[in-house]
């Protein structure tokens, strides 16, 4: 980190891990301690910018033994990081662990941290999906000198905005000289917050402690080399097992929870809820649309916090004597939802199936009844298949998705699939069958594991509307005909992918009148071009190499 746009490295991960009830991580007293040298530590992982050079082969950093990676997201109030949103949906996608970070810098902790929620949502960050870990700031000198205004004070208004907005404890990444100088001493706000501490020094002196705390991240050089990444790297090390890490980043079961009636919250603590506003996007926001629409109102569900879902919740807010801000926190949860049970069909029953990553139909019947007992029995929730506030609860706190599997060699791209075997795989991961007459049979299995890396990385709801069935065109080398291509929906649930594809992946030339844009997921090439027929139709046809 120690360029203006490099990043502040976390204390203990360890305490956040126990602020998530996962592990504890045994800490190093003192100012300095003998170090095992770095690479005694198993864990490791990078922090990168547009300071490094792009682009960056992800599936080559992964292989080489990374585990994680912190990505600059945003500086001050107004700098966002060009190659951020690729970066993260990149490494991501090739199994490492992610989460953005923000440079403070001038500015309000408040301003600063409503500009860094912003863009980490705009890049389908929510610190819940697998694979994402706490959100990071980076507090740290700027050719020496503090940052303007900076204080305990603003420092905590921005971990309380990001920790509210997140539902998770920040990460901070700073030095005990910072904290001396610039804070004045004054450590007890990064209490909680695990802290990731640099100290170069060759590897041979372990950071100094902070506020009695140790490190949990050891960023220990400014001049590492990994493969997949030209020229210098940040390289880091945490102080715990990979096992507590993949806990953290939501990639093994959640913990047992303390002792508790069946099916109810634990006793003596209060529901926490996501905090979702204009701006804010993905599967949440989706879900909160539907449950809108269950009270009444008439707006797309396309999982994009925009004008028109902040004034449903708005007059939502306003029928229920709520202070009538358009954010949806736990007052506004506990009017929106409803309880919904096999027999009942609308709205409310798609705001719950887009949660379970089943068809939303708006039809409860047996695929969901057996969808929401799983998900019950794996919450330690009774599992009775009905989905009231404390299933509700679970469902938008706690991440549905399967934890990404051991990568394994890519299949030759003559592997074709039976429709039987696409089907399956496809169900595996959470998607549904494709709509009407769709076939997928004789489709590549490449081709389907990139669209599942697709939802692995965006997190929406993937809904496949065209395959290997006659009708297209089979002109050039990569067809529909030749299991290269499938289409997507766009509309409904659809528009999740859309402002995925469009605020992460890479513009190209278009083609033709049609625009395009490309990427690469999980080590397979995607070209996404947004098709609009001259019969109507609009949908995103993708290929996959």
């Amino acid at each position: 980190m120690r360029k203006n746009v490099r990043n502040l490295f976390v204390q203990s991960l360890a305490a956040a891990t126990v602020a998530a009830g996962a592990y504890s991580v045994v800490s190093v007293n003192g100012d300095t301690a003998n170090a095992a040298s770095p690479t005694s530590y198993g864990v490791r992982g990078i922090d990168t910018s547009h300071h490094n050079a792009h682009p960056i082969r992800w599936s080559s950093v992964k292989a080489s033994g990374e585990s994680f990676v912190f990505h600059k997201a945003t500086q001050g109030t107004g700098f966002r990081d060009p190659k951020f949103a690729a970066d993260l949906a990149g490494a991501l996608g090739a199994g490492l662990m992610v989460a953005p970070y923000h440079f403070y810098d001038a500015g309000t902790g408040t301003a600063q941290s409503a500009h860094f929620i912003r863009t980490a949502r705009a890049a389908g960050y929510n610190a819940r999906r697998p694979g994402q870990l706490p959100p990071v700031v980076d507090l740290e000198k700027t050719r020496g000198r503090c940052p303007a205004g900076v204080n305990s004070t603003q420092v905590a208004a921005f971990l309380t905005k990001v920790k509210q907005a997140f539902g998770v404890t920040p990460i901070v990444y700073t030095s005990k000289d910072f904290t001396s100088t610039c804070l004045k001493g004054q450590t007890t706000v990064l209490a909680g917050s695990p802290l990731w501490i640099p100290r170069y020094n060759n590897g041979r002196t372990e950071p100094a402690s902070i506020g009695g705390r140790s490190w949990s991240i050891w960023q220990y050089t400014d001049r590492g080399t990994v493969p997949g990444i030209n020229g210098h790297v940040d390289r880091n090390v945490y102080k715990g097992t990979l096992t507590q890490l993949r806990h953290l980043a939501h990639l093994t079961p959640t913990s047992t929870p303390p002792a508790q009636r069946p099916g109810s919250a634990p006793t003596g603590t209060a529901r926490s809820w996501p905090v979702l506003k204009s701006g804010s996007r993905g599967t949440d926001v989706t879900t909160i649309q539907h449950l809108l629409n269950a009270s009444g109102r008439n707006i797309d569900a396309d999982g994009a916090f925009g004008p028109a879902t902040t004034n449903a919740v708005r007059a939502l807010q306003s029928r229920n004597g709520l202070e009538a801000d358009g954010i949806v926190g736990r007052g506004t949860w506990s009017k929106l939802i409803r309880t919904v049970r096999p027999g009942s069909s609308g709205a409310a029953v798609k705001a719950a199936q887009v949660q379970l990553g089943v068809n939303p139909d708006g039809a409860f019947g047996p695929a969901t009844t057996t969808a929401v007992k799983t998900f019950q029995t794996r919450s330690k929730l009774t599992a009775d298949g009905i989905v009231g506030p404390d299933t509700w609860n679970r469902l938008v706190t706690t991440s549905t998705s399967p934890a990404p599997a051991p990568t394994t060699p890519a299949p030759s791209a003559n592997n074709r699939l039976t429709q039987r075997q696409a089907l399956a795989q496809l169900a595996a991961a959470s998607i549904k069958p494709p709509v009407g007459r769709t076939s997928l049979n004789g489709v590549r299995a490449r081709t389907i594991q990139g669209v599942i890396a697709l939802k692995k990385a965006s997190g929406c709801t993937i809904t496949i509307t065209g395959g290997t069935e006659s009708g297209h065109s089979t002109r050039g080398n990569y067809s529909h005909a030749k299991g290269y291509k499938l289409d997507l929906r766009t509309r409904n649930e659809g528009r999740c992918v859309t402002n995925w594809i469009k605020n992460t992946q890479r513009k190209g030339k278009p083609r033709g009148t049609d625009a395009r844009w490309h990427g690469t997921l999980n080590g397979i090439t995607a070209e996404y071009v947004y098709e609009i027929p001259r019969g109507g139709g609009i949908h995103w046809d993708i290929t996959f190499k």
